[in-house]
């Protein structure tokens, strides 16, 4: 079943109207990443004050890309629009399947330490 999302995509392009006649329509993908199911596994506020960020190599990204808080890598990661191919896709290391923790982000960005006392007593 298709959201309400794609439906407005294929609506709002010629080329979509037209894969949706023919009956040949592409869904949306929401991007997957060890970094991205850490990062949702973080509450949004808790985000907020993780600051610094920096994804790199280490992280499943290639490049250095830098970010003022997690909310805005997160952002960059897995943004709120609905589309086929996502930016941060493609600098994705598709080789890289380490589950990632707390304390490995906290490498690449200041986060308080309560912050990481909670995420560890949340998954132990």
């Amino acid at each position: 079943m298709y959201n309400s999302r794609d439906i407005q995509r294929l609506l709002r392009s010629s080329k979509g109207l037209m894969d949706l006649q023919r009956g040949c329509i592409t869904r949306s993908a929401d991007p997957q990443s060890p970094l991205i199911t850490l990062v949702s596994s973080i509450w949004p506020r808790e985000r907020a004050l993780i600051t610094n960020v920096v994804i790199g190599p280490q992280l499943g990204y290639t490049g250095q890309r830098r970010f003022h808080n997690l909310a805005q890598a997160l952002n960059w990661l897995k943004p709120t629009y609905s589309a086929t191919h996502y930016p941060s896709q493609s600098y994705q290391i598709a080789r890289f399947q380490k589950a990632l923790r707390i304390s490995d982000l906290k490498e690449f960005a200041q986060v308080p330490d309560h912050i990481v006392v909670a995420w560890e007593r949340r998954h132990p």
